[in-house]
């Protein structure tokens, strides 16, 4: 177990199949452990303000305010407003993705001629429905575990996650947040090694 875990109890846990989404609630200090249980599965991310939706992640802030691509530890995932959501407090894979889009009915169906696919856009939505959050209000989302890199002329590449079993990121709020979380079911390309798996949600007090 992690360090920064000793002593810390589990007050929400739940492991999503591919396809499912979650909603929990992440109050100020509490820590949010995503992991990857088999390893290789993408986990799809937003976040907004517990207290004002219209307050939501920004995956462009979080690039400008911390002038890079990739997240390390110690940076803080930010808001539309700038503020400060959370904070990349562990990570055990070190490369994660903020360049792309949740995938959606849409994506398999002009990409791959697939008709209603499991998505992460559809899973995020279902799981904020209690939070008055859209299909239209979903913002773009930190992937986790994705593995992303950028060719020579500034092509995209998507590579097998570098996740290994049981690998986590943990995240420190600093705001009250209700986050949403989804297994990636995206079997098309290399994004989950072929072979979408589980992805574990615990929050800690």
């Amino acid at each position: 177990m992690s360090q920064l875990l000793l002593g810390r109890k589990a007050v929400k846990a739940r492991q999503l199949r591919p396809g499912e989404g979650i909603a929990v609630e992440v109050k100020t200090g509490q820590i949010l452990q995503i992991a990857s249980v088999k390893g290789k599965q993408v986990a799809d991310f937003v976040a907004f303000n517990l207290d004002d939706r219209a307050e939501a992640l920004s995956t462009a802030v979080t690039r400008a305010k911390n002038n890079s691509i990739m997240l390390q530890n110690g940076m803080k995932l930010y808001s539309n407003r700038r503020n400060a959501l959370l904070e990349l407090v562990e990570d055990t894979v070190g490369r994660h993705d903020m360049l792309f889009a949740a995938c959606d009915p849409r994506r398999y169906k002009d990409d791959f001629g697939l008709e209603d696919h499991p998505n992460c856009r559809e899973a995020l939505t279902n799981a904020l429905s209690d939070y008055g959050v859209g299909y239209d209000q979903i913002p773009d989302p930190i992937n986790w575990f994705m593995n992303v890199s950028i060719l020579q002329r500034g092509e995209l590449e998507i590579r097998e996650s570098l996740a290994d079993r049981n690998d986590y990121v943990l995240l420190t709020a600093h705001m009250d947040i209700v986050a949403a979380v989804s297994a990636c079911p995206q079997d098309q390309n290399a994004t989950n090694g072929g072979a979408p798996t589980d992805i574990l949600v615990r929050v800690y007090q």
